[in-house]
């Protein structure tokens, strides 16, 4: 009897750490958290062409954002982390842009236990999800593209784009847009000739004389290879001296070079105040399945109190989230 008991106590000796440990991550996982802002209002300063009054009218037009960001369900009942939304400074063009651009990153922060047994939770760079406004130039929000002139903003952009509804697009499935479909194009296309005469330019740069006397003549050689009457063409991002072509496929391949684009200074409702959101952009999958199955494998693999509430949060973001976006445009 008395090994019986000395089993059963030397079980419980074992079982009970896990016991606990599992209780404590439960509750944890369901421990009510909040949300702050971390306003700031220098984030567009007047080196970019805005006011205090501008920058501090777009502070409420961002609190408005997170507002509406907060209707999502992971937001709105705020359970096993703290949530924060700071403000970052963006690039600034002022001969691309005209409202005041900011990315809002939305942070989470689990919490843990530390060595004391204390509930904490990490507030240096812990896992965000970001929102840029009015940043029309895409280099400096979250898209995957390659700069062609950073000089005159000319920049690709992806193949794959497919409009969700009129005045959201979504790009390679994962790069969302959301900006007013009442205006004209957002983005219009680089002309070969003006591709030509930025490479041309750049080439001024060399200061070798050797290395330029060679990098012109291949350039001169790929310009004669167009046709005259391509040189009005949109232009893509190919290969040579040039990093120009008037085709984007080469030989049987076909779609291997992105399309060059710029600012279309159209868009912008300049009847707004610079205050005003007029485009959005930000990184999310509509593949519900996918990121569902991101965020089971992230608790596979590190636990509910491990840091998987951003990967809850994208797996739970879907158009509706996108469509309430929306209705900040123009506003």
């Amino acid at each position: 009897m008395k090994k019986v008991i000395s089993l059963i106590a030397i079980m419980i000796g074992v079982l009970m750490p896990v016991f606990v440990f599992s209780q404590e991550g439960v509750s944890l996982s369901e421990k009510p958290g909040a949300f702050e802002v971390l306003n700031r209002t220098d984030y567009a300063g007047a080196d970019c062409g805005f006011t205090a009054a501008d920058v501090k009218a777009n502070l409420q037009r961002i609190q408005a954002l997170v507002a509406e960001m907060r209707k999502n369900p992971v937001l709105r009942d705020i359970k096993g982390f703290m949530g924060r939304a700071r403000i970052y400074n963006v690039l600034c063009k002022p001969r691309t842009s005209y409202g005041v651009p900011a990315r809002i990153s939305f942070e989470f922060s689990t919490y843990t236990r530390n060595k004391k047994g204390d509930i904490v939770y990490n507030t240096i760079e812990p896992p965000c999800w970001s929102v840029f406004i009015n940043q029309v130039y895409p280099w400096d929000a979250a898209f995957s593209t390659n700069i062609f002139d950073s000089e005159k903003c000319y920049f690709t952009k992806p193949f794959k784009k497919r409009t969700i509804q009129p005045g959201i697009d979504i790009y390679d499935e994962v790069c969302i847009v959301i900006y007013d479909p009442k205006k004209p194009d957002y983005w219009i296309p680089v002309t070969v000739e003006e591709a030509f005469d930025c490479a041309r330019d750049n080439l001024k740069k060399e200061q070798d004389p050797v290395a330029a006397a060679y990098l012109k003549q291949f350039f001169d050689a790929e310009y004669t290879q167009i046709e005259p009457a391509d040189l009005k063409k949109p232009a893509f991002y190919g290969g040579g001296i040039s990093r120009v072509s008037a085709s984007p496929g080469y030989m049987e391949q076909d779609s291997i070079f992105p399309p060059i684009m710029k600012i279309n200074p159209a868009y912008w409702n300049k009847g707004l105040p610079k205050s005003a959101i007029q485009f959005i952009t930000f990184q999310a999958s509509l593949n519900k399945t996918y990121m569902e199955s991101e965020y089971k494998d992230c608790l596979k693999h590190l636990g509910a109190n491990s840091g998987c509430d951003l990967a809850r949060f994208l797996s739970s973001l879907d158009i509706e989230d996108i469509k309430r976006l929306a209705t900040l445009i123009g506003k």
